[in-house]
């Protein structure tokens, strides 16, 4: 009569079980690139989003300064990562260094370039490109709309 289990039988189901182990391990790895570069969309959405709610040129007041602060990012990675401080939960950017300038969104959507001049708009494509452990996305802001469009 059999009371225990073989040391080979032992070591068979061990050896299922770590088979299995790094299997399912593998799954539930981090996409740090994937998650980085949905945040930094995000952050340009919620910038275009406040360009179009908001008047530049001071609410009808012809002579007033233009207000940068509304309907802009900075593209840099340390300016992402300082604004994702200020967000619940904290977010940490795990993409290489990068350093796109300022984007800036008008009243109308458009993106521009650095402040809101009719020189600085935006008329082809803007491609912005991450990397993280030798892979790359790229993140693609049309001229007129303004639209992020994430390309793998």
């Amino acid at each position: 009569m059999k009371t225990a289990f073989t040391l080979l039988e032992l070591i068979v189901v061990i050896a299922i079980i770590g088979i299995m182990a790094a299997i399912g391990s593998s799954s539930f790895r981090s996409h740090y690139l994937r998650d980085d570069v949905h945040f930094i969309v995000s952050k340009i959405q919620e910038a275009h989003f406040k360009g179009i709610g908001y008047e530049h040129n001071g609410f009808g007041i012809e002579e007033s300064t233009p207000d940068y602060n509304h309907g802009c990012i900075e593209l840099r990675k340390d300016a992402l990562n300082n604004s994702a401080l200020n967000t619940t939960p904290h977010y940490h950017l795990h993409v290489e260094d990068f350093d796109y300038g300022t984007l800036c969104f008008d009243a109308k959507g458009r993106p521009h370039h650095n402040n809101f001049q009719a020189s600085t708009l935006l008329t082809t494509q803007k491609l912005l490109n991450f990397t993280y452990s030798g892979k790359s996305h790229s993140i693609i802001i049309e001229p007129v709309s303004g639209y992020a469009i994430i390309k793998q």
